[in-house]
C-alpha cells in the first residue's frame, strides 16, 4: 500500500502542508524551522508515499487553517530524524495524513528509520511528544520506547512535552 523512500527537495511544500495538518498550532513547525530540521547537517527524512495513485484531487480549500489543506497527498508520511554525533538519533516528527492512521504507515516509517539509525551506528533513539497526545504516547510505548522524564512547556511555552528513549 505504500512505499518508503528517502526525501527528496520537491516534496518538501507537501511535508509542510503534512505537517501542518497533523497538528495544532503551536506544534505544528513553521516553514523556516521544518526546512531547518529536514536540510541540516545529519539530517534524514524519509518519505512514505501510496504505491497507488492516492484518492481524490489531493488539496482542498480548510477554512479552520487558512489556506490548502491536503485530502490525498501523493506523500501519506514522513519521519525526520538527526544523527547525533554522541551516536543516538534524534526523532524530530512523525507525520501520518489522517486518512491512513492506524493502517501501520507509523510503524513503516519507525522501522525505516531505526534501521537507518542501526546502519549509521546509533545505540538509541530519543524523542520528544506532548504530555496531552495520548495515541502518540501510546505507539511510542507499543515500539519500546520508555519515558524519561517530563520537559516542562516544552512546546509553545504552554504544554509540557515527555522524553522518551529505546534502545535499538
Amino acid at each position: 500500500m505504500f512505499t518508503i523512500r528517502d526525501y527528496q527537495k520537491r516534496d518538501f511544500d507537501v511535508l509542510f502542508k503534512l505537517d501542518r495538518l497533523c497538528f495544532e498550532p503551536g506544534i505544528a513547525y513553521s516553514r523556516p524551522e521544518l526546512a531547518s530540521f529536514i536540510e541540516q547537517r545529519r539530517a534524514y527524512t524519509i518519505v512514505a508515499e501510496w504505491t497507488d495513485d492516492p484518492p481524490a484531487d489531493g488539496v482542498e480549500e480548510d477554512p479552520d487553517k487558512k489556506g490548502p489543506a491536503l485530502t490525498h497527498p501523493h506523500i501519506a508520511g514522513f519521519l525526520t530524524f538527526h544523527f547525533q554525533k554522541q551516536e543516538y538519533g534524534h526523532i524530530i516528527t512523525l507525520d501520518v495524513h489522517p486518512d491512513v492512521r492506524r493502517q501501520r504507515l507509523g510503524t513503516q516509517l519507525m522501522a525505516a528509520a531505526c534501521e537507518k539509525m542501526r546502519k549509521l551506528t546509533a545505540f538509541m533513539a530519543v524523542l520528544e511528544v506532548a504530555v496531552n497526545n495520548h495515541s502518540a504516547l501510546a505507539f511510542y510505548e507499543r515500539h519500546g520506547f520508555k519515558k524519561v522524564k517530563v520537559l516542562e512547556r516544552y512546546y509553545n511555552r504552554d504544554v509540557d512535552a515527555i522524553f522518551m528513549t529505546k534502545r535499538l
